[in-house]
């Protein structure tokens, strides 16, 4: 089931999860950077250019703005599996402070782990904010295609298909 992008009340982001009694999760939209690294909606099923990174692999910029409280110390979970048969392409996290919108957050796609493409595949993309103490404060996932840089496809094939 493919979940809309526009902000939402999340209950039921990929499964269902409580809310503390009297608390409500707060939502949460994903875009990437946009022109003049500002925010930019992404929709379910939307292609995206896979960028360089420094380091020689490849990655998708991520976004989010978070409509709760800001300034509370939560852990970021960031995940990345594709759809077709839920393999795990990405899975890290890190302390952070939230904030109203996040900085740009590389989803590093390749190289690919062996055996498994990402290339013209749609990856389930998931960001999850949890509180101190593990509970979840806000989470949404997108599923977008990944596709070859056509400056730099040769490469990116060789790394991003496993």
């Amino acid at each position: 089931m493919r979940l809309p992008l526009l902000l939402l009340f999340l209950g039921c982001a990929g499964a269902c999860h409580e809310a503390p009694p009297g608390a409500a999760l707060a939502a949460l939209a994903l875009g990437t950077r946009g022109p003049d690294d500002a925010f930019s909606m992404l929709t379910d099923g939307q292609d995206v250019t896979l960028e360089a990174g420094a380091q020689g692999g490849f990655h998708v910029w991520l976004r989010y703005r978070y409509e709760g409280e800001p300034g509370a110390s939560a852990r970021l979970l960031r995940t990345a599996h594709r759809l077709s048969d839920d393999a795990i392409v990405l899975r890290t996290s890190a302390a952070v402070t939230v904030a109203r919108e996040s900085p740009p957050l590389a989803m590093f796609m390749c190289p690919s782990p062996i055996g498994l493409s990402v290339i013209d595949e749609p990856i389930v993309f998931r960001l999850q904010l949890n509180g101190e103490g593990g509970d979840e404060l806000a989470s949404q996932s997108i599923t977008l295609v990944p596709r070859c840089p056509e400056s730099e496809r040769a490469f990116c094939l060789r790394i991003c298909t496993g």
